[in-house]
């Protein structure tokens, strides 16, 4: 009995110990599925920061994070808009063989035609031939490229743009015409061809104009003229009949901004930018939608069980500002649209309460008016009986007023009057006239310009007149100064104006002129000339004596445009182009300048966020010193590297930066930058390094910068005679009387100071002896033809004057072996330029100051 006892508690014993183990070993089983890893390529057709290619990429990323574990996504563009060949998908080939090489693939996520075809192409040997899920094929684009593909499915961009023609005839029962505006490129022809044939099936009364054969400049002309039985409807639009690169987000915005019809959308993206809406295709629904496709066979489905789909990816929505824009009533507008920019309305939102409060005020009200009726009913009568002798007596005197003070008012009644007439006729003045010159302003321009510019054969020439380095005169001699020169400058150029020309002040420094009735362009140009010579002349201007340059952008009419606004435009770019030439010149507009004006519209958009998106970074170039033969200090150069726009170089960005004055904050950040690196160094070691950083005029003309120069340093605890500000030539020449204080006090803090690209300008020897200068930088273009006779007898002159005046010498921009055994002879101090070094990062100049040391 005792062992049959002692046996049962053994297998009691065994049974727990099992239960016990087999939680763990689930919760294993379970952590290694868990563990399991997908690699999840996304693969898209066009560049990064294309707007439909971002949505599609965003909708798949952000399902597949929420909804999935353990996947590892790898994002891929092709770019195919931008680099439309095939040699482009022969580099990308290879590119991915060798990325992917050692990748297992699980899954490929395909966005628009080429991204599928190239997936479909290489997916075998690149992909490790895992299956494809697309999304953004049109059903052209399916029937052309998946056929008989097996192991393959997605979701099919369904184009059905019947539902947004429908609610725009609600809005406007009038519309015949339709505007398409579509490109030439693969996508685009189909595209339109879609839109066209679902559009007359469902209406074939209807007129569809097709805009894909039209330079962008005459489609503008075209939607600024439609009348209210058209409506102008956006597709795929990249590019015009030239071949001119747009951005479609600018194109939407510039063609609503001169529409004079509400313009409806393909795409959602088009909401935000002038679009007024429509039943628009979503980029991020399709991403989503092929997303899910994803998950069902990453989970263990069979792809053949997942179907290609062809749902509605349609958001139906429209902008509330645009709506207002063109009058159009939100009440014929369907019950489930998304309205945007709607301003919040108290009334709307509770409007049965409103009603109520309303209802019970005016009942209210209502009693207690009749109260007070009949109360004040009582006490007239009551008032009536007391006061009817005074009422007689007021009468009596009244009628009685002698005829002297009837005069009088009369008299004085004509004096307002007259002063009325004169103060209207003032106003009249004021607003056709600009306060400080007393020249016809803006609005006066834009009145005359409907009758000068009237469509008749005339040939007339605009001139857009800009004062050269006004802000600079008006930053350093005061707002007083620059009114007063403003009054100078506008009383000579009316002294030059012939009697078939008018003069106006636009804004700020800048004057329209308008010659009418010439008989070619030579015309104009000459009358440029004079202009321009007439102002060699200076100026005496509140005690002081200047001379004063324009810059001149000339426009003819009817050859350039045909109305003031598209005329402005242009002459500002041809003024615009007149300034980078070297200012003090007049330029004739033509086509090919609005390239760079668009160049450089999209760098200061860009330029204007930069510092605050981090896109800055700094980039360091050793200066080798010839004579202890080690490095022995650096320059700070300034690196943008711009999502959109790729690396952009600084001959681009850094004269826009200083125009719009975002070179203050920009320089201060490199300054700051610098000496915070340079304490890195210091810290593993570096202590006699010296750091060079490139000021700009705009930094040296505000009054803090002594003060953020010296609180910098003392925050990275930077001795000042390690610290080098760099200033050109050319600011030197300009500058000098503004900026030699600044650059004494710099001095005397222990800051030294060096003299960039010396050898460019024309700065006398005198300048460099009054100011304190410590490092003399030889420019690259001597050090280049250093080898030719003539060249290297000037570069060691100018090495002779730096040593000669006490001074550290530094040659720029070295790249060859027999430049640094000149530079040697001549005992130049440092040099710096590819031959030891590019300009490298903080990273790279650490490891190579230590392989320097090794």
């Amino acid at each position: 009995m005792r062992k049959k006892i002692i046996k049962k508690i053994k297998y009691i014993v065994i049974f727990v110990i099992i239960l016990s183990v087999l939680p763990d070993c689930s919760q294993d089983i379970y952590a290694k599925e868990q563990d399991e890893v997908h690699n999840v390529l996304i693969l898209h057709s066009y560049h990064q920061g294309f707007t439909w290619t971002k949505e599609e990429n965003d909708g798949i990323m952000d399902y597949l994070s929420s909804h999935g574990s353990n996947i590892i996504m790898y994002t891929e563009y092709l770019d195919w808009k931008n680099y439309p060949s095939e040699y482009n998908l022969d580099l990308l080939e290879q590119s991915f063989r060798f990325k992917y090489l050692n990748k297992n693939i699980d899954l490929i996520i395909a966005t628009d035609d080429s991204a599928l075809k190239f997936a479909i192409n290489h997916r075998k040997e690149l992909f490790s031939d895992a299956p494809i899920v697309f999304c953004g094929i049109n059903q052209e684009g399916y029937s052309e490229i998946i056929r008989d593909i097996r192991r393959a499915t997605g979701v099919i961009e369904t184009i059905d743009p019947t539902r947004t023609y429908e609610i725009a005839s609600e809005l406007n029962p009038s519309v015949k015409n339709i505007y398409l505006i579509y490109d030439n490129s693969e996508s685009g022809l189909s595209t339109g061809k879609i839109v066209t044939d679902r559009l007359l099936e469902k209406d074939p009364t209807l007129n569809i104009i097709p805009c894909n054969n039209m330079v962008y400049q005459d489609l503008l002309q075209l939607v600024a003229n439609l009348t209210e039985e058209n409506i102008v409807l956006i597709t795929t639009y990249y590019s015009d009949v030239e071949n001119h690169i747009l951005d479609l987000e600018y194109v939407t915005r510039e063609v609503s901004k001169y529409s004079s019809v509400p313009v409806y959308h393909l795409y959602d993206f088009g909401l935000n930018n002038g679009a007024i809406g429509g039943a628009m295709l979503s980029g991020r629904m399709q991403g989503e939608l092929a997303a899910s496709m994803a998950l069902r066979i990453l989970n263990g489905e069979n792809i053949e069980n997942v179907h290609v789909v062809a749902p509605q990816t349609i958001r139906l929505a429209f902008d509330y500002q645009q709506l207002e824009r063109f009058e159009l009533p939100l009440d014929r507008l369907p019950k489930e649209c998304e309205i945007i920019n709607q301003p919040f309305s108290f009334y709307r939102t509770y409007k049965t309460f409103v009603h109520s409060v309303i209802i019970a005020f005016a009942v209210l009200i209502t009693f207690v008016c009749i109260l007070l009726f009949y109360i004040r009913i009582i006490k007239r009568m009551k008032k009536n009986l007391s006061d009817s002798h005074e009422e007689l007596t007021q009468l009596y005197e009244e009628l009685a007023a002698s005829e002297e003070e009837m005069k009088q008012q009369y008299d004085e009644i004509l004096i307002i009057n007259e002063k009325l007439r004169k103060g209207e006729e003032n106003l009249l003045y004021l607003a056709y006239h600009d306060s400080l010159t007393g020249l016809p302003n803006k609005l006066s321009l834009y009145e005359d310009a409907k009758l000068i510019f009237n469509g008749d054969s005339k040939k007339s020439a605009l001139y857009f007149i800009d004062i050269d380095n006004f802000k600079y005169i008006n930053d350093t001699m005061g707002h007083d100064f620059g009114d007063q020169l403003i009054i100078e400058v506008g009383n000579r150029l009316s002294s030059l104006l012939p009697d078939n020309s008018i003069l106006y002040r636009l804004s700020g420094d800048e004057f329209i002129l308008i010659m009418e009735n010439i008989n070619a362009s030579s015309e104009a140009e000459e009358f440029a000339k004079k202009i321009l010579n007439h102002f060699t002349k200076e100026f005496d201007v509140l005690n002081s004596t200047l001379h004063v340059s324009l810059s001149i952008g000339i426009v003819l009419y009817p050859e350039h445009g045909h109305n003031v606004e598209h005329l402005l435009k242009y002459a500002d770019i041809a003024m615009y182009q007149a300034k980078i030439s070297g200012k003090k010149n007049y330029v004739i507009y033509n086509k090919e300048m609005i390239k760079a004006f668009t160049e450089r519209v999209t760098i200061e958009k860009y330029l204007h966020n930069a510092l605050d998106n981090n896109e800055f970074e700094v980039h360091y170039q050793p200066q080798f010193d010839i004579r202890r033969n080690r490095v022995t200090g650096l320059e700070a150069l300034l690196r943008w590297n711009n999502p959109v726009l790729g690396r952009v170089p600084p001959l681009k960005f850094i004269n826009i930066a200083e125009d719009t004055h975002c070179i203050i904050p920009i320089g201060n950040w490199v300054l700051e930058k610098a000496c915070s690196f340079l304490k890195e160094l210091q810290n593993k070691g570096y202590r006699d390094l010296t750091i060079s950083v490139n000021i700009s005029i705009l930094q040296l003309l505000q009054t803090d910068f002594y003060d953020i120069v010296k609180n910098i340093l003392k925050k990275y605890e930077i001795e000042p005679h390690l610290l080098e500000l760099e200033i050109t030539e050319t600011v030197l020449i300009e500058s000098f009387d503004t900026i030699v204080d600044k650059l004494e006090k710099l001095a005397k803090l222990k800051v030294r100071i060096a003299l960039d690209d010396f050898g460019k300008g024309y700065s006398s020897l005198n300048y460099l002896k009054q100011l304190p200068i410590n490092t003399l930088k030889v420019d690259k273009s001597f050090v280049d033809h250093i080898t030719e006779r003539d060249c290297n007898l000037l570069a060691g002159q100018i090495i002779t004057i730096g040593k000669s005046m006490g001074m550290c010498v530094v040659a720029e921009g070295v790249e060859h072996q027999e430049q640094l055994e000149y530079l040697a002879r001549h005992e130049c101090d440092k040099i710096q330029g590819y031959l030891y070094s590019k300009p490298i990062t903080e990273t790279e100049l650490i490891e190579f100051l230590e392989q320097s040391n090794r």
